[in-house]
């Protein structure tokens, strides 16, 4: 699934304007304000959900949130303001200006430390950051997108319709973790399994690198009634960096059992953007059986509870 924004652009000379629009013009014209106004262009960003088809599919709920944050090269300028609906933004620079956009999709306060940017800031420099439970662990991430698009206006004076597109992408990954016939391995009609997952991120920067420190996310595992299984819902983390790989370390109580860093074919772990990863570990096996299939994302408004 992906995020087309088309951003057309006019000057706003001979422009009449609602007296509703006044303030936000205000607003995001701050810096043309001393300028004269066959210097500045406006910009009417439009954002709507399509498929991998192109199909629009805005009304899939996908997304309850857009925050739209403007670069120049010397770093963070601004929020763009939304316009008439959370879908709309306004946007007001000088002409001959070259502008870096990113659009981030549901960054909510309740599992993420969202940035409050100085100006200057940099795009390496600015990050989303992880909430820790009470316990020390991450939480997991909300369902995420990301979009970064550079734009420069033309100096073209007289009215101009251009048209940008701006893909929004699903930046987190989902993973689920399912452990078979563990109490018939260790002897114990109450396993009590738990697991700490490792390898991502702690945060990511503005042009949607992770971090290199390391994640430690632990989700609920509860015992499928009547069967010797214990299974995680499908949860939410960073993505992984293009080398790097999750590590799933498996614990009775509080004893450590192992790790597990690759499948049965020798093939690392990997949480991989917009995509869910399932691992099955399985002890009926004389030796340990672990297996991973790697899906495309299905929506889901499920949380896991730590």
């Amino acid at each position: 699934m992906k995020f087309v924004a088309n951003i057309y652009r006019f000057e706003f000379f001979g422009l009449f304007l609602l007296a509703g629009q006044l303030v936000l013009l205000s607003l995001f014209m701050q810096s043309c304000v001393r300028e004269q106004m066959d210097d500045c262009v406006q910009y009417e960003l439009t954002v709507s959900a399509v498929d991998t088809e192109g199909e629009d599919i805005t009304s899939s709920g996908a997304i309850t949130s857009i925050d739209l944050y403007l670069f120049d090269e010397n770093g963070f300028l601004r929020i763009i303001p939304q316009g008439s609906s959370s879908s709309n933004f306004l946007l007001g620079t000088e002409k001959d200006k070259a502008l870096t956009l990113v659009a981030w999709g549901n960054l909510k306060s309740d599992s993420l430390i969202l940035p409050e940017l100085s100006v200057g800031t940099s795009l390496e420099d600015a990050k989303i950051e992880l909430l820790q439970t009470a316990a020390g662990y991450d939480l997991p991430v909300t369902d995420l997108f990301y979009s970064r698009r550079e734009i420069s206006s033309s100096t073209t004076r007289g009215v101009q319709s251009d048209t940008i597109q701006l893909v929004m992408e699903r930046l987190a990954a989902a993973l689920s973790v399912r452990v078979s016939h563990a109490a018939e391995h260790f002897g114990s009609a109450q396993s009590n399994l738990h697991i700490v997952v490792r390898g991502t991120g702690t945060s990511l920067n503005f042009l949607g690198e992770p971090s290199n420190d390391e994640a430690g996310y632990a989700p609920a595992m509860e015992q499928v009634t009547g069967e010797d299984e214990w299974v995680t819902p499908l949860f939410r983390v960073f993505p992984t960096g293009e080398s790097d790989q999750i590590y799933i370390d498996l614990y009775q109580g509080d004893t450590f059992l192992f790790t597990i860093s690759t499948d049965d074919g020798g093939s690392t772990l990997r949480a991989l953007p917009g995509t869910e990863t399932y691992v099955t570990v399985d002890f009926r096996y004389s030796r340990l059986h672990i297996s991973v299939s790697v899906e495309p994302w299905e929506s889901t408004d499920e949380d896991v509870e730590l």
